[in-house]
């Protein structure tokens, strides 16, 4: 069909006038990612480490914003709260998005509420002591604490976190006598064991912890793993002696959205973060970070492994009858 060129050059503006506008409407948006800790941190440092890439993939800015507080769920209420248009992304720790609402009486929102798209930050629980303990092996550690029957002393960041599940999960897994001691978050519990006031605790591989094991400053048990971690390949998983199998915790950050986000803007923002995360930029940082390497998620693949965590937790949290204080 042949067109007036009156108005063929009309469509043309139109069209070229619907482009100029989406370019516009493109650039004058922003991403927001919304940390759920202090800056500086480990799941802070990731984030930031997305955010470039992000803003380049996306074609307009990424900025970051720290919403501290509570374990996490400060944060993920304000992004729960906000419009489920994609802009407004969520780093927090998996453990704490799913143990918050079983913990912490105020917190109104359920895990489910929430969609994984990436995993960012993810490392091993490893059971430590202090330099005091002559522990050779877990085997050794759980016959001679069932032998002296008292309590061994752990270290938590207090009620309803990740380690104070961990630790009710060992308990329940040997038999021994477990007295959880609630601190306010890591540093102090590793203050805890340099200072001998605890006998042990589950602790999340890092740099500096992996240098106080290297020194001797903390002994290493065992990793909660299947594997051994990379970092430390002279110590054990916890599965390799003959008193616990498939012992498995990892603390791990991610990349949430609400549930409620449309398909198509979760899809997008799925492939561009595991494209970021997949790079060797950012395996060479997770390598530099003492963290384990990650891979690109579908959001199937996400949704599996944010489901299994959630069964899990919530597993041992009805076990232990964990209440919200």
């Amino acid at each position: 069909m042949n067109l007036p060129s009156k108005i063929l050059g009309t469509l043309v503006a139109a069209s070229c006038f619907a482009a100029v506008v989406s370019q516009a409407q493109t650039a004058n948006r922003t991403t927001v990612i919304r940390v759920a800790y202090p800056a500086g941190g480990p799941a802070d440092v990731a984030a930031r480490k997305l955010q470039a890439k992000l803003g380049a993939a996306l074609g307009h800015p990424v900025i970051i914003e720290n919403i501290p507080g509570a374990g996490g769920s400060i944060g993920a209420t304000n992004v729960l709260n906000a419009a489920p248009d994609g802009s407004t992304l969520l780093v927090t720790t998996g453990n704490d998005l799913i143990l918050a609402p079983l913990a912490i009486s105020q917190v109104k929102y359920k895990s489910e509420n929430y969609r994984l798209l990436a995993t960012i930050l993810p490392t091993d629980f490893t059971l430590v002591t202090n330099a005091d303990h002559s522990y050779k092996n877990l085997d050794e550690l759980i016959e001679r604490s069932k032998a002296a029957g008292k309590e061994v002393s752990f270290g938590s960041w207090g009620h309803g976190s990740a380690p104070y599940l961990v630790n009710a999960d060992f308990k329940l897994a040997t038999g021994i006598k477990v007295l959880d001691v609630p601190y306010k978050g890591a540093a102090p519990v590793i203050q805890a064991l340099l200072t001998k006031e605890i006998d042990m605790a589950f602790v999340p591989l890092a740099p500096s912890v992996i240098e106080m094991i290297k020194t001797g400053k903390i002994k290493a048990i065992g990793v909660a793993n299947t594997q051994r971690n990379p970092n430390l390949p002279n110590v054990p998983t916890l599965s390799e002696g003959k008193h616990l199998r498939n012992f498995v915790y990892s603390a791990w950050a991610g990349v949430f959205i609400p549930g409620t986000v449309p398909e198509a803007t979760a899809l997008s923002l799925s492939k561009h973060l595991g494209e970021i995360v997949s790079s060797e930029e950012y395996q060479k940082f997770l390598q530099e970070a003492a963290a384990l390497p990650v891979k690109a998620l579908t959001l199937e693949q996400a949704n599996s492994y944010y489901q299994a965590e959630t069964t899990k937790f919530k597993s041992i949290a009805s076990r232990i009858e964990l209440t919200p204080q």
